[in-house]
């Protein structure tokens, strides 16, 4: 017997917020089980109780849609981390230092769950290239204000923001897919910043 669904066919929600909120959950729940290569429109569209039709009309492409789980579990990843770590924004080289630690605290925390699935050593060189390039922003907004003081205290001879953000985004992601214990992983963040170089 054909299931019942939410929405029809032909039907739109009543909610477009509400609407694209059940299909990236259940999107997000597809990940967790399958993996972002497994992820199946129809599965999702199964799991929002919904038709592929009315799925297609909120994430035009299954592409999309991965892009949109992302987009919204990072932004949730860096609310609770700016959140988190606010009190080291006085000193920007501890700041990074914890940021990058606390991402690996989180991906653990999170374990078995998206964050641990889409940091998984077979991940797409394109979607990878989706997250570096949807977090850039993020992290500018975690990193704008205690470089803006660091910048000032150390003069013209500091790392460029966007090389900054570049760096950390990039390590971070690296310790999340190769892990080590905190206490070196910290140590080996703390040689960044003994590097200097005579212009």
């Amino acid at each position: 017997m054909d299931r019942q669904l939410r929405w029809g066919d032909a039907s739109r929600m009543d909610s477009v917020n509400d609407g694209r909120s059940a299909i990236l959950r259940a999107a997000l729940d597809a990940m967790i089980e399958h993996g972002i290569d497994g992820l199946s429109i129809d599965d999702v569209a199964r799991r929002a109780n919904i038709s592929r039709r009315t799925l297609y009309r909120y994430f035009g492409t299954k592409k999309e849609l991965i892009q949109g789980v992302i987009s919204v579990e990072n932004a949730a990843f860096f609310e609770v981390m700016q959140s988190r770590l606010a009190g080291f924004e006085h000193d920007f080289e501890a700041y990074c230092e914890e940021c990058v630690c606390f991402a690996v605290r989180y991906r653990d925390r999170h374990h078995g769950g998206f964050h641990h699935n889409y940091l998984a050593t077979g991940l797409s060189t394109e979607v990878f290239g989706y997250i570096i390039e949807n977090i850039a922003p993020m992290w500018r907004r975690v990193l704008e204000k205690p470089y803006g003081h660091y910048a000032a205290a150390r003069g013209p001879r500091v790392p460029a923001l966007d090389d900054v953000i570049a760096l950390v985004s990039r390590i971070g992601l690296a310790y999340c897919l190769v892990p080590v214990d905190e206490q070196a992983m910290r140590a080996q963040m703390r040689i960044l910043w003994t590097f200097s170089r005579e212009v």
